[in-house]
């Protein structure tokens, strides 16, 4: 990623978990806030291309997220909590896999996997997923 653009976009807000993305025509996004990835899902949909990386980045802790070879990918913003305890924030994320997405729950802003699990589609948020459609083409070829 060129880390030129990244400074200039994490000056903006240094106290923000970013979401970071090459997509496979080249372009490179930087997002502060959650709704950044609904801007990635509609660039992806709208120029019939993927997520090529992804990471999520406080401060100097970046994360890989592993978007190779994947179905679709995942991201939504979400919380946990219990009557009298702390609520926790998370970004969860996830990949496509034989019809199930496999997800992370990325503590934020320490960026620590704290639970994985795996959902059936019907159980994801559709608006927070990315389909690959170039590997969607080749398993119908």
């Amino acid at each position: 990623m060129n880390n030129e653009k990244w400074l200039k976009a994490y000056r903006t807000n240094k106290d923000a978990v970013w979401i970071k993305c090459r997509l496979t025509n080249g372009e490179e996004h930087f997002h502060a806030h959650h709704v950044g990835w609904m801007v990635i899902r509609d660039l992806c949909h709208a120029k019939n291309v993927f997520v090529e990386e992804l990471y999520l980045q406080f401060r100097s802790h970046e994360v890989e997220i592993d978007v190779k070879d994947a179905e679709a990918i995942y991201l939504i913003r979400s919380v946990m909590g219990q009557m009298g305890n702390k609520t926790h924030q998370y970004y969860t994320t996830g990949r496509l896999e034989g019809g199930k997405m496999h997800k992370q729950m990325w503590l934020i802003p320490e960026l620590i996997v704290e639970k994985e699990l795996s959902d059936e589609l019907d159980e994801c948020f559709e608006e927070a997923i990315i389909y690959n459609e170039e590997a969607k083409k080749n398993r119908q070829e």
